[in-house]
């Protein structure tokens, strides 16, 4: 930055005619000794610091008088010159340095000091200054997301890894390989197994989505005697940092205003005296949930899997958060984008059995429904366990309860069905044996994926108007779905998964 510098030397004396009029404060008449202070001359330069790893240079501003040149070294703590930045032949105003020797090699982290002096034309100095320079190396080698975190399930084949979600969220071998600044991991995409180390991957995280999570780092490098200090944006202010040390930093914002999927980029800005020297960036993957999963066991697989929330969430992203709202768009999901067709043949069960030969202690093999093993051919159970799987474990509490027996049916247009009928099996059949719903309250409120009811005066002829089994009012369900027979619920329970 250049400013305009008065000419070197001493003002003329002040003619007395003009003083006779008025004359200067502290200048007596007639004073012909009086001048003004000699103009100094003005030079400065900023200090600063790099990480030449994170950041390939960094500028210092010089201020000096017009009508000079200036000359900028860099000594290091032995006061031996390592870079020689100006010459002295020209005028400047900012310069960079890359950390670098004047044969391009790279200095190590440490104290240096920047010089620079202003000289005349004819090459001497008029003035110098010096200012303090620092090359430090830093990163992080690990974090771990922590708060209100909920555990995490991959798997495959009946198998369950819970402690990848528990570990360090991200991981790397060393912050450099002496040459080159190691990246911090992308993310895992397998929603299915685990890494088999965490070592240059970044995991996703499960939080209710109305936290605000906390990070934890892990601090590496060398900074010298730098006062370093460390800030990810929108995560809390900038603290002093140290290798070896391990700062917490919280969201400093709810993770979302309802369940979904929140993908962001978190930027770790290092700097020392509130100068950037250098940036890191962590992918960052969070499963934002309803709450904490509400099946009534604990530890796996009654925990949230990565394949099942991951699809669920997205579906649901931007949906309020509560019960209600989280129940009400699963159902519609399931019912019109999985792509699953009720059995209108046998109207058996593809994926959910019942224990012995009643409907008690239900088990879902979600497992083989996330692939698909057994088709997309299934019945109202596997639509009750589907429905109940995902809720649980985003965190919107449902239970399955089955409706006896031997019913005729009013209209319904069954999963995959384009058409409204009271026959859904043709020939074979127009009512149900059983049919399972779920329900959040004892059967006071019934949400079905199942099928969509008539929700016109008269649900026993056309036409028909689309009414999807959400938040229906119990007994309202019956009457809709039941055209004759006694119906009534019965074996509301937690199903088991596998």
């Amino acid at each position: 930055m250049l400013t305009t510098a008065r000419p070197l030397g001493t003002v003329s004396l002040i003619p007395l005619a003009l003083l006779l009029g008025c004359g200067p404060k502290g200048i007596a008449l007639g004073d012909d000794t009086a001048t003004l202070d000699p103009h100094t001359p003005v030079i400065s330069v900023s200090g600063g610091a790099l990480d030449p790893l994170l950041a390939a240079e960094t500028l210092l501003d010089v201020t000096a008088d017009n009508g000079a040149t200036v000359r900028v070294s860099v000594t290091d703590a032995a006061g031996t010159t390592v870079r020689t930045l100006a010459d002295g032949l020209t005028m400047v105003d900012a310069i960079a340095w890359n950390g670098r020797d004047d044969t391009g090699a790279l200095e190590p982290v440490g104290t240096y000091t920047v010089h620079a002096d202003l000289l005349d034309a004819a090459g001497s100095v008029l003035t110098s200054t010096t200012s303090t320079f620092y090359i430090v190396r830093v990163g992080v080698l690990s974090g771990t997301l922590s708060g209100d975190r909920i555990p995490l399930i991959w798997h495959r084949n009946g198998n369950y890894w819970e402690e990848a979600s528990t570990d360090p969220t991200f991981e790397v071998a060393a912050i450099d390989d002496g040459t080159t600044a190691t990246p911090l991991p992308p993310l895992w995409d397998d929603l299915e197994q685990p890494p088999e180390d965490h070592v240059g991957h970044t995991l996703p995280a499960a939080y209710p989505y109305d936290v605000q999570p906390t990070i934890t780092l892990s601090a590496g490098g060398d900074i010298g005697d730098a006062p370093v200090e460390l800030e990810i944006a929108g995560w809390g202010t900038a603290q002093s940092v140290s290798p070896g040390d391990a700062p917490v930093f919280e969201r400093a914002t709810p993770l979302a205003t309802g369940p979904g999927v929140v993908e962001e980029t978190l930027t770790l800005t290092w700097s020392v005296d509130g100068v950037p020297i250098g940036v890191q960036s962590l992918p960052a993957r969070f499963y934002a949930t309803l709450g904490t999963p509400t099946f009534e066991q604990e530890g796996p697989p009654y925990e949230p899997w990565v394949a099942a929330i991951d699809p669920a969430l997205r579906a649901i992203q931007g949906v309020e958060g509560t019960d209600e709202a989280v129940l009400s768009a699963l159902t519609e999901w399931i019912y019109r984008d999985l792509g699953l067709v009720y059995d209108t043949r046998y109207g058996a069960s593809a994926y959910t059995q019942y224990a012995g030969r009643g409907y008690d202690r239900g088990e879902f093999d979600f497992t083989s429904f996330l692939s698909r093993r057994n088709g997309s051919t299934i019945n109202c159970s596997d639509c009750a366990s589907i429905l109940e799987g995902y809720s649980d474990m985003i965190g919107a509490n449902l239970e399955y309860t089955i409706i006896l027996q031997n019913f005729d049916l009013n209209f319904i247009k069954s999963i995959g069905a384009t058409d409204y009928t009271h026959c859904p099996f043709g020939s074979q059949g127009c009512g149900f044996s059983y049919h399972a719903v779920t329900t959040p309250d004892d059967a006071t409120t019934i949400y079905d994926a199942t099928l969509a009811l008539d929700g016109d005066d008269d649900p026993g002829a056309a036409p028909f108007t689309e009414l999807l089994v959400q938040t229906i009012d119990g007994q309202e369900y019956l009457d809709r779905l039941v055209m004759s027979g006694n119906a009534s619920y019965m074996h509301t329970q937690k199903e088991y998964l596998r």
